[in-house]
């Protein structure tokens, strides 16, 4: 399990609670044929009266956090140098990038189809009230993830625990190896209860939400025990498997946890296998549920340019550009609408046609090296509380990064297009779960005039500008630079923009994902106050033609 310790928890936008307790329930035993790479035990999901777990497991070790990068020979086999992280299948990492732009806009291409699986996504104001994304596909391959729930109801609301309290996440053990990988999705919507070690009885219950994350509030010195839920549809992987951050403490026949201090301040987590295929949860827009594809694509843009330097062999991937643009643009492939007639949303991407694109894109002897940045799980000093981000390109298109204490990572809420600013959680079409990022940064950065809304965002190559970085709940000012190192000074080749501090050394990112938000050089991100902050987008100096 990944432990986590207690936290003084920032103060948030939200106050909502714990879900409402939910009563406990008996299901039959499974009989169906687990579908996973290895069976995990057999065994029943049924909870029972016994106050204690039937597994005794022995202390296991913890990892020890490392930091890894900027160079590519600083990053393990199989870690995705754009990430920190491992990936699953490490032969990915000799295929070049594929970026594609993704539609946000109008509201119906919302939610998209694999943003989650991007190693990075670029945000950028492409005029007239809207954003568009460019999702960097590198290592790991969008997948459809079966979105079946625990048999609760899937904890929506922002929660925050207290001073003390415990908590991890629920996750769907894909491989049915026992271990928590950073590839594997959680399990929204499964009934936790929290128990009396000494007596068996239960104190509070609560649900996971869509990432599969909960949390109970405890009391220091009291014993207790968790009892994990799920509906007949899974079974539990094999508990206290390898080191104790990255296994499952379930006991496959009771669901129940050994017992623990609540001042000892860690986490416990859960690994379950699904049965028999379930049916397929799809969005109401998505028009090709039985595909698995990246999308809506939408047109080009000159920035799209930088992008392509930034990430020497990739594939640049869209759907037609402007007059006089399409001919700058180096695209390898141009996906056209399969309905346009009917949908401007209907521009898809199949996954299997991206690995393609990938291996087509492969130059010969000449290996893909996307280092550079520094990622570090130690959280760096000098920063400021920012348990949330609102982004303010335009009435029009408004979001929000919230920070979880649980996951420690952001969770994106976006808008309805309509000026309200009403937002909701933005959750991955492929998989229905809130997207979830490690890294938020607002870039800073001149948005050049092509012509009316057209611009030409310059970002590569040997530039450098302000950025401001939100990770573990706080905000740093760091600069982001194109610059040229002695890796591109020997090989003539460029890497992806990377991020330092003001001793112009590498700024460390968190082991993760990363959304990149690129603002003009004149908006302003500020402290709000309470740990509240906002990007502002300042509107470039785009006067409409003369009439």
């Amino acid at each position: 399990m990944k432990k986590i310790s207690l936290l003084l928890v920032l103060t948030a936008l939200c106050s909502f609670g714990c879900a409402p307790a939910v009563p406990p329930r008996s299901f039959p035993p499974p009989t169906a044929t687990v579908i996973a790479a290895t069976a995990p035990p057999t065994g029943t999901t049924t909870p029972t009266t016994t106050p204690n777990p039937t597994t005794s497991p022995t202390p296991q070790p913890r990892l020890t956090p490392v930091a890894l990068g900027p160079e590519r020979e600083q990053f393990p086999a199989g870690v995705n140098p754009l990430t920190g992280l491992r990936i699953a299948d490490p032969s990915m990492l000799d295929l070049p990038a594929v970026l594609v732009s993704i539609s946000n806009s109008p509201p119906t291409a919302r939610p998209q189809a694999g943003t989650s699986f991007a190693s990075w996504i670029f945000e950028l104001f492409i005029g007239t009230g809207t954003t568009r994304f460019m999702g960097v596909f590198y290592g790991d391959l969008p997948r459809r993830i079966p979105n079946t729930d625990g048999g609760c109801a899937v904890r929506a609301a922002q929660a925050e625990p207290g001073s003390n309290w415990v908590g991890n996440r629920v996750w769907l053990d894909e491989n049915a190896d026992g271990r928590q990988d950073p590839w594997e999705a959680g399990v929204g919507g499964v009934c936790v209860e929290l128990l009396d070690a000494a007596t068996g009885n239960r104190l509070d219950s609560t649900t996971t939400d869509s990432n599969g994350y909960y949390f109970f509030n405890v009391t220091p010195q009291h014993e207790y025990m968790l009892q994990f839920e799920p509906s007949p549809a899974y079974v539990f992987t094999t508990p206290n498997v390898g080191d104790d951050d990255e296994d499952s403490d379930a006991d496959p026949l009771t669901g129940r946890t050994a017992s623990f201090n609540g001042g000892a301040g860690s986490g416990w987590a859960a690994g379950l296998t699904l049965l028999n295929p379930q049916p397929q949860v799809n969005s109401p827009s998505d028009i090709a549920p039985n595909r698995t594809y990246v999308g809506p694509i939408r047109s080009g843009r000159l920035t799209y340019n930088d992008f392509h330097d930034m990430f020497p062999a990739s594939c640049l991937v869209y759907a037609s550009a402007g007059n006089g643009i399409r001919q700058q643009l180096h695209g390898c492939e141009i996906i056209f609408g399969e309905q346009p007639n009917v949908s401007p949303n209907t521009a898809l991407l199949d996954v299997s046609h991206m690995k393609e694109l990938a291996e087509k894109s492969k130059i010969a002897k000449q290996p893909v090296n996307y280092s550079g940045n520094l990622f570090d799980p130690a959280l760096p000093s000098g920063g400021l509380p920012a348990a949330s981000l609102l982004v303010y390109y335009h009435a029009f298109a408004q979001s929000r990064w919230q920070y979880d204490p649980v996951s420690t990572q952001y969770l994106r809420e976006t808008d309805d297009a309509d000026g309200k600013g009403l937002l909701h959680a933005d959750t991955d079409r492929l998989t229905g779960r809130q997207l979830a990022f490690d890294n938020v940064i607002v870039v800073l950065a001149d948005y050049q005039i092509y012509r009316h809304l057209q611009y030409d965002v310059a970002l590569c190559c040997g530039l450098e500008g302000w950025a401001f970085l939100f990770r573990d709940g706080q905000e740093y000012k760091i600069r982001w630079s194109t610059g040229n190192r002695a890796w591109e000074k020997q090989s003539g080749l460029l890497r992806p923009i990377h991020f330092i501090g003001d001793d112009k050394q590498p700024f460390p990112l968190k082991p993760g994902r990363t959304w990149i938000g690129i603002m003009t050089i004149n908006s302003t991100v500020k402290d709000l106050g309470d740990g509240a902050w906002k990007a502002f987008f300042v509107m470039p100096n785009d006067p409409p033609p003369d009439e």
